[in-house]
């Protein structure tokens, strides 16, 4: 019976040591988890699969609240996934390269930097249906961010 505390106290040291330690931002992404939905924040952390949840937002995808997270991945590339309050898939966005865009896309993107840098495209899967292009330009040190469907006409605001 002498052992049994002895046992437990390496049990306790090996949990300590093993265990990764939590850093600051990654409290920071459980405290703003822990202040959603509990139905939004759930979906989230499910959608995150094995990668690493590197912020939570608060959007707007027209006139819908949306809760937001942007996940990176070993090996993939960035993406963000967005839900509403009741935990539904409101978007899926992955960054692309800009080839990989289909061509009315990629010239309606093209065009509209008008001298600007493209900094980045992400492709945008939403649940309702439908595929479009976001294009962020940096342009003097100002970002901007336009969507694009696929056929290189702008998306409208969605009702």
């Amino acid at each position: 019976m002498k052992r049994l505390p002895s046992l437990v106290a390496t049990l306790l040291v090996l949990g300590l040591f093993s265990t990764p330690a939590l850093r600051a931002d990654d409290a920071a992404v459980a405290a703003k988890l822990a202040k959603i939905p509990p139905a939004a924040s759930e979906a989230l952390k499910k959608a995150a699969g094995s990668g690493k949840i590197d912020k939570v937002s608060l959007e707007k995808d027209g006139k819908v609240t949306v809760y937001e997270i942007a996940v990176s991945e070993a090996g993939q590339p960035p993406r963000e996934i967005s839900v509403t309050s009741d935990g539904q898939l409101n978007a899926q966005e992955e960054t692309v390269p800009l080839d990989k865009v289909p061509d009315a896309a990629r010239k309606a993107i093209e065009d509209g930097a008008k001298g600007a840098k493209i900094d980045r495209v992400n492709k945008i899967q939403r649940a309702a249906g439908g595929v479009s292009y976001e294009a962020r330009y940096i342009n003097k040190g100002k970002t901007t961010e336009v969507e694009y469907l696929e056929d290189g006409k702008l998306r409208p605001e969605a009702k």
